[in-house]
């Protein structure tokens, strides 16, 4: 399980669903709205997902 904070800017996100697609148990769509649950994956895992997302607004705190 992870112990890491990460940052979501709607504004700049594009909604390519690289997250969703690489990490479903950790980026989801629920009831419409885009849920992070961190503690679905190693940070590891988490690291190399938010590193793909191809407008940036992911970030690892």
């Amino acid at each position: 399980m992870s112990s890491v904070e990460i940052n979501w800017d709607e504004k700049i996100c594009i909604h390519a669903g690289e997250c969703v697609k690489g990490l479903p148990q950790v980026f989801k769509v629920e009831d419409g709205k885009f849920v992070i649950d961190p503690g679905g994956a190693s940070v590891d895992e988490i690291r190399g997902v938010v590193a793909k997302c191809p407008s940036g607004a992911l970030s690892i705190k």
